[in-house]
């Protein structure tokens, strides 16, 4: 398996933690993982964005226009990093709803063959009591909905691998949310 993965959003919004958690993923697959992360003002929302490679690669940034996910956490950061996107690729963005997107944007995405799905996460989050957790929902949900190579047997694994003690139950909660809410959009 090769793939490249974007994860973008602000500071506060667990890009890195979302980046150990594919990494961690990789690892358990037995891929080659490199990986490189920018961060702007991320201690006062700035944008924060993690490449991720798994798979064999020469180097950690992925150039535009070659990445196979972006996860953005965050709408405007959406508009930033869609460039980052492949033809026929997967875009999972945070969102309360489809209405507020960009029309010209979805033309774009509809041009370029790029499956793009919403969900509120951060609603979701907020929800169950952690408005931190939205990125977990969102991850949760890219599975649901089978678009993605990943297991949820493996990302259940590897959340419980690399979640605080004291995260850990919030954490899978919001998991299964995100997992249920993508299997609902399958299931459409």
């Amino acid at each position: 398996m090769k793939l490249q993965i974007i994860l973008a959003g602000v500071g506060g919004q667990g890009i890195l933690f979302s980046s150990k958690i594919f990494s961690e993923l990789g690892l358990r697959l037995g891929l080659d993982i490199m990986g490189s992360e920018t961060h702007g003002m991320s201690q006062r929302g700035g944008s924060v964005i993690a490449h991720l490679r798994l798979g064999k690669f020469q180097s950690p940034i992925i150039r535009t226009g070659t990445a196979n996910i972006l996860y953005s956490f965050e709408e405007n950061e959406t508009y930033r990093n869609l460039n980052f996107l492949r033809r026929g690729s997967l875009c999972f963005v945070n969102l309360e709803s489809m209405d507020r997107f960009d029309k010209k944007i979805l033309k774009y995405l509809k041009e370029r063959e790029i499956t793009f799905k919403v969900c509120d996460a951060g609603g979701a989050a907020t929800k169950i009591g952690s408005v931190l957790a939205a990125n977990i929902v969102l991850i949760g949900f890219s599975v649901g909905t089978g678009l993605v190579p990943f297991k949820y047997e493996d990302l259940k694994y590897v959340l419980q691998l690399v979640s605080r003690k004291k995260d850990l139950g919030i954490n899978l909660k919001a998991f299964e949310i995100g997992f249920k809410e993508g299997k609902l959009l399958k299931n459409r």
